[in-house]
Protein backbone atom coordinates (compact mmCIF):
# COMPACT_ATOMS: atom_id res chain seq x y z
CA UNK A 1 0.00 0.00 0.00
CA UNK A 2 1.30 3.42 -0.91
CA UNK A 3 0.74 6.18 1.61
CA UNK A 4 -0.69 9.34 0.03
CA UNK A 5 0.39 12.59 1.64
CA UNK A 6 -2.74 14.76 1.62
CA UNK A 7 -2.18 18.30 2.87
CA UNK A 8 -5.77 18.80 4.06
CA UNK A 9 -5.51 15.58 6.07
CA UNK A 10 -2.54 16.99 7.95
CA UNK A 11 -4.73 19.88 9.06
CA UNK A 12 -7.54 17.56 10.08
CA UNK A 13 -5.18 15.30 12.03
CA UNK A 14 -3.76 18.24 13.95
CA UNK A 15 -7.30 18.91 15.18
CA UNK A 16 -8.14 15.27 15.92
CA UNK A 17 -6.42 15.51 19.30
CA UNK A 18 -8.49 17.15 22.00
CA UNK A 19 -9.63 16.74 25.62
CA UNK A 20 -13.12 15.42 26.25
CA UNK A 21 -15.82 17.54 27.86
CA UNK A 22 -15.24 15.78 31.19
CA UNK A 23 -11.57 16.78 31.14
CA UNK A 24 -10.19 13.41 32.28
CA UNK A 25 -10.05 11.85 28.84
CA UNK A 26 -8.25 12.69 25.62
CA UNK A 27 -9.29 11.84 22.06
CA UNK A 28 -6.59 11.06 19.53
CA UNK A 29 -7.34 10.25 15.92
CA UNK A 30 -5.99 10.41 12.40
CA UNK A 31 -7.13 10.12 8.81
CA UNK A 32 -4.82 8.54 6.23
CA UNK A 33 -5.11 7.85 2.52
CA UNK A 34 -3.56 4.89 0.73
CA UNK A 35 -3.31 3.78 -2.85
CA UNK A 36 -3.91 0.06 -3.37
CA UNK A 37 -0.54 -0.23 -5.08
CA UNK A 38 1.07 -3.50 -4.14
CA UNK A 39 4.68 -3.14 -3.00
CA UNK A 40 7.24 -5.81 -2.08
CA UNK A 41 6.01 -6.44 1.46
CA UNK A 42 2.41 -6.38 0.24
CA UNK A 43 3.12 -9.08 -2.35
CA UNK A 44 4.56 -11.27 0.38
CA UNK A 45 1.47 -10.67 2.53
CA UNK A 46 -0.86 -11.49 -0.37
CA UNK A 47 0.94 -14.78 -1.05
CA UNK A 48 0.80 -15.62 2.66
CA UNK A 49 -2.94 -15.00 2.86
CA UNK A 50 -3.61 -16.96 -0.33
CA UNK A 51 -1.55 -19.90 0.91
CA UNK A 52 -3.33 -19.76 4.27
CA UNK A 53 -6.69 -19.87 2.53
CA UNK A 54 -5.66 -22.84 0.42
CA UNK A 55 -4.37 -24.64 3.52
CA UNK A 56 -7.65 -23.98 5.29
CA UNK A 57 -9.53 -25.20 2.25
CA UNK A 58 -7.57 -28.45 2.19
CA UNK A 59 -8.09 -28.94 5.90
CA UNK A 60 -11.81 -28.38 5.47
CA UNK A 61 -11.98 -31.31 3.03
CA UNK A 62 -11.18 -33.66 5.89
CA UNK A 63 -14.15 -32.44 7.91
CA UNK A 64 -17.73 -33.57 7.70
CA UNK A 65 -20.20 -31.37 5.79
CA UNK A 66 -21.65 -30.30 9.13
CA UNK A 67 -18.24 -29.24 10.40
CA UNK A 68 -16.97 -27.59 7.26
CA UNK A 69 -18.55 -24.28 6.36
CA UNK A 70 -15.53 -22.73 4.70
CA UNK A 71 -16.72 -23.11 1.11
CA UNK A 72 -20.04 -21.49 2.04
CA UNK A 73 -18.67 -18.64 4.13
CA UNK A 74 -20.03 -15.27 3.08
CA UNK A 75 -17.66 -12.76 4.61
CA UNK A 76 -18.23 -9.00 4.84
CA UNK A 77 -16.47 -8.88 1.47
CA UNK A 78 -18.46 -11.66 -0.19
CA UNK A 79 -17.76 -15.41 -0.51
CA UNK A 80 -14.14 -16.13 0.38
CA UNK A 81 -14.02 -18.64 -2.46
CA UNK A 82 -13.97 -15.61 -4.78
CA UNK A 83 -10.58 -14.00 -5.30
CA UNK A 84 -12.08 -10.49 -5.26
CA UNK A 85 -13.40 -11.05 -1.75
CA UNK A 86 -10.03 -12.26 -0.52
CA UNK A 87 -8.30 -9.34 -2.19
CA UNK A 88 -10.47 -6.87 -0.27
CA UNK A 89 -9.49 -8.60 2.97
CA UNK A 90 -5.87 -8.34 1.87
CA UNK A 91 -6.20 -4.58 1.20
CA UNK A 92 -7.61 -3.92 4.65
CA UNK A 93 -4.94 -5.98 6.40
CA UNK A 94 -2.22 -4.31 4.32
CA UNK A 95 -3.63 -0.90 5.29
CA UNK A 96 -3.44 -1.81 8.97
CA UNK A 97 0.14 -3.02 8.54
CA UNK A 98 1.05 0.26 6.84
CA UNK A 99 -0.71 2.41 9.43
CA UNK A 100 0.73 0.50 12.41
CA UNK A 101 4.20 -0.59 11.24
CA UNK A 102 5.10 -2.02 14.65
CA UNK A 103 2.29 -4.59 14.41
CA UNK A 104 1.61 -7.57 12.19
CA UNK A 105 -2.04 -8.10 11.26
CA UNK A 106 -1.49 -10.99 8.86
CA UNK A 107 -3.30 -13.42 11.16
CA UNK A 108 -6.58 -11.49 11.06
CA UNK A 109 -9.62 -13.26 9.68
CA UNK A 110 -12.53 -11.88 7.67
CA UNK A 111 -14.95 -12.14 10.58
CA UNK A 112 -13.03 -9.47 12.47
CA UNK A 113 -14.30 -6.90 9.98
CA UNK A 114 -17.81 -5.58 9.43
CA UNK A 115 -19.31 -3.98 6.36
CA UNK A 116 -21.26 -0.85 7.28
CA UNK A 117 -24.81 -0.54 5.92
CA UNK A 118 -23.92 2.63 4.00
CA UNK A 119 -21.33 5.41 3.89
CA UNK A 120 -23.84 7.73 5.55
CA UNK A 121 -24.26 5.30 8.43
CA UNK A 122 -20.50 5.41 9.09
CA UNK A 123 -20.39 9.20 8.82
CA UNK A 124 -23.21 9.61 11.30
CA UNK A 125 -21.56 7.21 13.74
CA UNK A 126 -18.22 9.04 13.56
CA UNK A 127 -19.80 12.49 13.83
CA UNK A 128 -21.96 11.51 16.78
CA UNK A 129 -19.05 9.92 18.63
CA UNK A 130 -16.78 12.94 18.18
CA UNK A 131 -19.46 15.49 19.01
CA UNK A 132 -20.53 13.65 22.14
CA UNK A 133 -17.04 13.81 23.63
CA UNK A 134 -16.50 17.50 23.00
CA UNK A 135 -15.30 17.84 19.42
CA UNK A 136 -13.69 21.31 19.22
CA UNK A 137 -15.04 24.05 16.98
CA UNK A 138 -11.81 24.06 14.96
CA UNK A 139 -12.56 20.49 13.84
CA UNK A 140 -16.30 21.02 13.38
CA UNK A 141 -15.66 23.92 11.02
CA UNK A 142 -12.77 22.27 9.14
CA UNK A 143 -15.04 20.72 6.47
CA UNK A 144 -13.46 17.39 7.28
CA UNK A 145 -15.81 15.30 5.14
CA UNK A 146 -15.34 17.62 2.17
CA UNK A 147 -11.62 16.92 2.33
CA UNK A 148 -12.14 13.18 2.65
CA UNK A 149 -14.73 13.16 -0.13
CA UNK A 150 -12.34 14.92 -2.51
CA UNK A 151 -9.87 12.06 -2.10
CA UNK A 152 -12.12 8.99 -1.91
CA UNK A 153 -15.57 9.93 -3.35
CA UNK A 154 -17.55 8.73 -0.35
CA UNK A 155 -20.69 7.88 -2.30
CA UNK A 156 -18.77 5.29 -4.30
CA UNK A 157 -17.17 3.61 -1.31
CA UNK A 158 -17.74 0.41 0.56
CA UNK A 159 -17.11 1.14 4.23
CA UNK A 160 -15.73 -1.46 6.62
CA UNK A 161 -14.97 -1.29 10.32
CA UNK A 162 -12.48 -3.27 12.36
CA UNK A 163 -13.13 -4.11 16.00
CA UNK A 164 -9.95 -5.78 17.25
CA UNK A 165 -9.69 -8.52 19.80
CA UNK A 166 -7.43 -7.70 22.72
CA UNK A 167 -4.44 -9.54 21.25
CA UNK A 168 -4.73 -7.71 17.93
CA UNK A 169 -5.52 -4.23 19.25
CA UNK A 170 -2.72 -1.76 18.45
CA UNK A 171 -4.07 0.51 21.17
CA UNK A 172 -4.14 -2.16 23.88
CA UNK A 173 -1.19 -0.69 25.81
CA UNK A 174 -3.05 2.61 26.13
CA UNK A 175 -6.13 0.94 27.60
CA UNK A 176 -8.55 3.04 25.55
CA UNK A 177 -12.06 3.72 26.84
CA UNK A 178 -13.21 3.24 23.25
CA UNK A 179 -11.79 3.20 19.76
CA UNK A 180 -12.97 2.91 16.18
CA UNK A 181 -11.34 1.98 12.87
CA UNK A 182 -13.10 2.67 9.57
CA UNK A 183 -11.97 1.92 6.03
CA UNK A 184 -13.50 3.84 3.13
CA UNK A 185 -12.66 1.68 0.10
CA UNK A 186 -13.21 2.96 -3.43
CA UNK A 187 -12.59 0.04 -5.78
CA UNK A 188 -12.69 2.18 -8.91
CA UNK A 189 -10.08 4.62 -7.61
CA UNK A 190 -8.17 1.78 -5.94
CA UNK A 191 -7.84 3.88 -2.82
CA UNK A 192 -8.57 3.50 0.87
CA UNK A 193 -9.06 6.22 3.46
CA UNK A 194 -8.42 4.89 6.95
CA UNK A 195 -10.02 6.77 9.86
CA UNK A 196 -8.86 5.59 13.27
CA UNK A 197 -9.55 7.17 16.64
CA UNK A 198 -9.44 6.29 20.34
CA UNK A 199 -10.27 7.88 23.68
CA UNK A 200 -7.75 7.39 26.48
CA UNK A 201 -7.82 8.24 30.16
CA UNK A 202 -5.69 11.01 31.60
CA UNK A 203 -5.80 9.18 34.94
CA UNK A 204 -3.88 6.08 35.94
CA UNK A 205 -6.97 4.63 37.59
CA UNK A 206 -10.65 5.27 37.21
CA UNK A 207 -12.36 6.11 40.48
CA UNK A 208 -15.67 4.64 39.36
CA UNK A 209 -16.11 1.59 37.07
CA UNK A 210 -18.99 3.38 35.40
CA UNK A 211 -16.77 6.34 34.68
CA UNK A 212 -17.04 5.68 30.96
CA UNK A 213 -20.36 7.52 31.11
CA UNK A 214 -18.39 10.72 31.63
CA UNK A 215 -17.03 10.36 28.12
CA UNK A 216 -20.48 10.36 26.60
CA UNK A 217 -22.28 12.42 29.23
CA UNK A 218 -25.98 12.10 29.85
CA UNK A 219 -26.98 13.14 26.37
CA UNK A 220 -26.41 10.02 24.30
CA UNK A 221 -30.05 9.88 23.21
CA UNK A 222 -30.36 13.58 22.49
CA UNK A 223 -30.09 14.95 18.95
CA UNK A 224 -26.69 16.30 18.02
CA UNK A 225 -25.69 18.91 15.50
CA UNK A 226 -22.71 18.79 13.21
CA UNK A 227 -20.94 21.35 11.11
CA UNK A 228 -18.84 18.78 9.24
CA UNK A 229 -21.02 19.45 6.17
CA UNK A 230 -20.28 16.41 3.95
CA UNK A 231 -20.75 17.22 0.28
CA UNK A 232 -21.83 13.65 -0.49
CA UNK A 233 -25.55 13.82 -1.25
CA UNK A 234 -26.10 10.15 -0.42
CA UNK A 235 -24.37 10.66 2.91
CA UNK A 236 -26.42 13.75 3.64
CA UNK A 237 -29.67 11.88 3.06
CA UNK A 238 -28.54 8.96 5.21
CA UNK A 239 -27.43 11.27 8.00
CA UNK A 240 -30.78 13.07 7.93
CA UNK A 241 -32.59 9.89 8.98
CA UNK A 242 -33.51 10.29 12.61
CA UNK A 243 -33.18 14.06 12.48
CA UNK A 244 -31.12 16.35 14.68
CA UNK A 245 -28.20 16.65 12.29
CA UNK A 246 -27.43 20.06 10.92
CA UNK A 247 -26.33 20.38 7.29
Amino acid sequence: MKYLDVESFRTINSRLSFPTTSGDRHVVGRVEAYSCKVAGADKKLYRFLENKFQDDLEEAKNLSPEQSLLTNIVSPFGPLTQSASRKTLFYLIATLNASFPDYDFSSLSADQFTKEPSPGFALKSINTTLLNVGCPTTLRTSRMWDSIDSIIEIDNCDVYSYMPAMESDPYEDEGPVWSFNYFFFNKSLKRIVFFTCRCVSNLEELEDPSDQELVFGDFMDEPVETEFYPTSQHALKSMAIGGGLKF
